[in-house]
């Protein structure tokens, strides 16, 4: 009976070895193994040259080393960010975005194929979900994109297609291996997840303590105009959600962002800025491990709102930071190729 490949970097390296016993027996085979895939990041069993020739047929015949393909890519001319198009093996579609920066290059992954949360400024939100990506799929993307880009990849940000707290277990799964020092070894104060708020899950990643950065995606103060700006909210209220980012970083004593879409006329007011310090303060979340990221909104195809002129985003922030808040200005990186924040979508 033919044997169905297997995705080998769907499985963790305790299923690897558990897998492969039947013809590896020495743990250090299995760890030459682990060394081409994440840390040599190598694309084919053929170039796994101090394995048998036999090892690498046999892994050749039951593994699948890379799923995803590279159909487009683009890169601004403004800033050299990256804007990469992935296909999968049953012909979907999605994103990831590789931003260089003095050396310290990062790379905007996604977790979903389209996005459920249907957030009205993002141009994801407008794809249907289609399926949570798996946890090779999540690896993949840094593996290739890596040795396309032929740079160092030291941050990882999960602020791309999908929101990555519906996709909970894969999440996991594959953060353990970009931390891993066997494998991917990016530590965890450079990796930062991004969610609307799901907040059971997000409770669930604080008792993990895995230590990543969080960040909210939170964009009003009011609770009326948050269910107009992301329709698909999950019925978690503003409270709820700075709540459980207090409990995060209680829980980790890591870094939290608190994500602030900036749209002309929406939510952009003194007021807004005023509400959002009180309701920072009300929740104990001013202090040195807390930032508020503004983002003047991104233009999208069909989306007729408009980011603030520069001196009423300037005013906000200066209310933030009389009240003690670290806020910065989000320079948007990769505008002229829709790379942006909320510019991944078809």
């Amino acid at each position: 009976m033919k044997t169905m490949k297997k995705y080998i970097l769907d499985l963790t390296n305790l299923q690897l070895k558990k897998t492969l016993k039947y013809v590896v027996e020495q743990d250090y085979r299995i760890d030459q193994i682990i060394e081409w895939i994440y840390v040599k990041k190598t694309a084919s069993f053929k170039e796994f040259t101090n394995l048998s020739g036999e090892l690498r047929e046999e892994l050749d015949k039951n593994f699948f080393l890379r799923t995803l393909k590279i159909i487009k890519k683009e890169i601004s001319v403004v800033d050299g960010t990256i804007r990469y198009t992935f296909k999968t093996a049953d012909k979907k579609y999605f994103f990831a975005v590789f931003i260089a920066k003095n050396g310290k290059n990062s790379i905007c992954i996604s977790s979903q194929i389209g996005c459920n949360v249907m957030c009205s400024f993002c141009s994801s939100g407008k794809v249907k979900l289609a399926r949570n990506l798996s946890r090779g799929e999540i690896i993949e993307q840094i593996l290739q994109i890596e040795n396309d880009a032929k740079e160092k990849i030291s941050r990882v940000l999960f602020m791309g297609m999908g929101e990555p707290m519906l996709n909970f277990n894969n999440i996991v799964s594959a953060l353990n291996s970009i931390m891993s020092n066997k494998e991917i070894g990016i530590g965890k104060r450079h990796i930062t997840v991004s969610s609307v708020g799901i907040v059971p899950t997000i409770k669930k990643l604080a008792d993990a303590n895995l230590g990543i950065r969080l960040a909210l995606s939170l964009h009003s103060v009011d609770e009326a105009q948050r269910k107009k700006l992301l329709p698909n909210n999950f019925g978690f209220s503003i409270k709820d959600i700075l709540s459980v980012g207090k409990y995060y970083l209680k829980k980790t004593k890591s870094h939290l962002t608190i994500e602030y879409v900036l749209i002309k006329k929406i939510n952009d007011s003194t007021v807004d800025a005023h509400k959002l310090a009180r309701l920072l303060k009300q929740h104990e979340l001013i202090n040195s491990n807390v930032q508020a990221n503004l983002i003047p909104f991104n233009p999208i195809s069909g989306v007729q709102f408009q980011a603030p002129e520069h001196e009423l985003i300037q005013k906000f922030k200066n209310i933030l930071k009389f009240n003690g808040i670290n806020a910065n200005i989000r320079r948007a990186k990769g505008a002229d190729i829709n790379a942006a924040c909320g510019q991944l979508g078809y």
